[in-house]
């Protein structure tokens, strides 16, 4: 289908641009008639712009959503909603997107179908949501609680960032500056202590000499491990298989594991909570979790859980086979099957484990700082040991 650019005016006078895929130019102009604008200007593509996933953020889909959901509360048509949505200062991929699907609608389909006709264009939770909504009347009331689902996730991947960003930051200036004083800087004092003539070295020399020699030497193994480091990254990106390597290594890394894990099971207990509170069944929440899920461990389990409720197995008890669980964890969703209380249990695990993402965000930096000072003290103490030691014996020599 051919992918436009194009320039509007609405009554006011106010000139917008949009981008969008009609199957002819009378498409278009139809289009933008509907909307009570007036078709300025107009350029044919030879290519269509990147999915909206890539190019819209988790907060501006979940504020327009939220934004949705309150003119649709306020008695506003879905259709005219979504026609005041799209217009100015909405982002410019989520105005073309939904343009697309108020066509979608005008010929007949469903919210929740037009949006399968662009699968990217929200995340994969919405679709189920609103399906229901569109089902009980509550379309408003599953906008919103959607919204504020892409928030909480927002929240979880972000602090999972900060958790994992500063000590890397940190480590990697360190070993840059140490590597910029080993590559650089100290083999020039080596060599004026070897010009000196000073036969006995003090051992913290001898170990610079030894260390500067060693990197002088091996020094091209560092960027190709890097290299190899992020091409293998990349081809985890594209290989599930992979990916699980990759997933495996980390989950073996001494305090980072912790706070995947953790992050990982905030994201799980979140979407199940959500899910069956819409009144989704469990099993069908385990076939949409399979599909959204990225680390490839919980992947796993969740194919396993999946199958152990096809099965006839109670969720507790095929939770309690994976190790990923920790053993609270199948407690609490024993205590909510007994009740009838899932999805109450499954929101308290959601919250548990958002806040100790939390915690471990701050407790990451203040716990990490002292072991990092205390690395570098020792480093650059051996530095400073190595290049002074020479030069007093030199002066003792001379005395």
């Amino acid at each position: 289908m051919p992918h436009y650019s194009y320039q509007t005016m609405n009554s006011n006078g106010e000139l917008s641009r949009h981008q969008g895929s009609f199957i002819s130019l009378e498409q278009l102009s139809t289009a933008v008639d509907q909307r009570g604008e007036i078709l300025v200007d107009y350029r044919k593509k030879l290519f269509s712009p990147a999915p909206l996933g890539k190019r819209v953020k988790r907060p501006i889909l979940a504020e327009f959503f939220r934004n949705l959901a309150l003119l649709i509360q306020g008695g506003v048509p879905l259709r005219e909603a979504l026609g005041d949505m799209t217009k100015p200062p909405c982002h410019p991929v989520l105005s073309d997107t939904f343009i697309k699907i108020n066509r979608n609608i005008d010929e007949g389909l469903l919210f929740s179908e037009a949006l399968q006709e662009v699968p990217s264009a929200v995340p994969k939770i919405m679709l189920p949501l609103i399906s229901i909504g569109e089902e009980t009347g509550n379309l408003d009331k599953t906008l919103r609680d959607g919204a504020d689902h892409i928030d909480r996730v927002e929240k979880i991947i972000s602090s999972t960032r900060r958790a994992l960003v500063y000590p890397t930051v940190v480590l990697l200036a360190m070993f840059g500056a140490l590597a910029f004083w080993m590559l650089f800087v100290l083999p020039q004092l080596m060599e004026l202590f070897a010009s000196m003539g000073i036969k006995d070295l003090p051992l913290a020399t001898k170990i610079l000499i030894a260390s500067t020699d060693f990197l002088n030497k091996w020094w091209p193994v560092v960027p190709i491990t890097v290299l190899v480091f992020v091409f293998f990254y990349f081809i985890a990106r594209r290989s599930e298989k992979v990916q699980y390597i990759w997933d495996r290594m980390w989950n073996r890394v001494p305090l980072i594991n912790t706070v995947i894990r953790s992050s990982q099971l905030a994201f799980f207990f979140e979407y199940t909570s959500m899910l069956t509170s819409a009144g989704i069944n469990i099993l069908r929440a385990m076939d949409l979790m399979e599909k959204s899920v990225s680390n490839q461990i919980l992947k796993r389990g969740v194919q396993k859980i999946r199958m152990d409720i096809s099965d006839g197995t109670s969720i507790s008890d095929s939770i309690s086979s994976l190790s990923f669980f920790e053993p609270f964890v199948l407690r609490m969703v024993r205590v909510g099957e007994q009740t009838g209380a899932m999805p109450e249990q499954f929101k308290l695990l959601a919250e548990h484990y958002m806040t100790k993402v939390d915690k471990l965000v701050t407790s990451m930096s203040k716990s990490i700082e002292p072991i990092i000072i205390a690395v570098a003290g020792f480093i650059f103490a051996i530095i400073a040991l190595g290049l002074l030691g020479p030069v007093y014996n030199m002066i003792s020599q001379l005395g």
